[in-house]
């Protein structure tokens, strides 16, 4: 009934009311709502090779071949680990020379939480899924169009420079990750 509080609400699903494992299941129970399954990489995976151009081939196969796929992994294509940023070149000192940013505390990552020097720089990877609608990129928010991450990642992890045409095809990879919602396709409209 539409009279019924959140409380009320919440002690007729769980009974035995509010705890610690029933927030959890909540929550649980909440985020499997937000799943986007259908991407065109999806349709892939299950099978229809054809939908996926000849780019979009070529960008996957980029995307592996330099390594990406090492840390944004699983079925979400990532969200499964913390990772050093800048592994081969120094991002904060980049940052700080081109855009004036100097290194602050949004900047120690898991450190903040765990208090341990081995975390300081480490982040969360994230998802990769619906990448082409979830900017601004980066921790610090700092990118604004999808080739940014996408070059940075290459400099500051790799140690790598690809020409413009792979990036674009590794773009159009990641275009592909885009799912449905509801059973439509996401899109900047739909936010």
């Amino acid at each position: 009934s539409n009279d019924l509080t959140l409380l009320q609400s919440f002690n007729l699903i769980y009974p035995d009311g509010i705890t610690g494992l029933n927030i959890c299941d909540a929550i649980a129970e909440y985020e499997k709502t937000l799943t986007t399954p259908n991407s065109k990489f999806d349709k892939y995976l299950k099978g229809n090779k054809a939908i996926l151009s000849k780019d979009e081939k070529e960008g996957y196969e980029l995307f592996k071949k330099h390594e990406c796929a090492t840390c944004h992994v699983g079925k979400n294509i990532g969200g499964q680990s913390f990772e050093f940023t800048g592994l081969k070149n120094n991002y904060f000192t980049d940052r700080k020379n081109n855009k004036k940013i100097e290194v602050n505390e949004n900047d120690y990552g898991r450190y903040n939480f765990t208090k341990n020097e081995l975390d300081r720089y480490k982040f969360k990877v994230p998802t990769l899924r619906n990448i082409a609608l979830t900017y601004p990129y980066w921790h610090d928010g700092t990118m604004k169009k999808l080739d940014e991450p996408v070059i940075a990642m290459l400099k500051y992890q790799c140690d790598k420079t690809l020409p413009e045409r792979d990036i674009k095809k590794i773009i159009s990879f990641l275009n592909t990750l885009t799912g449905e919602f509801d059973g439509h396709l996401l899109s900047n409209s739909n936010k």
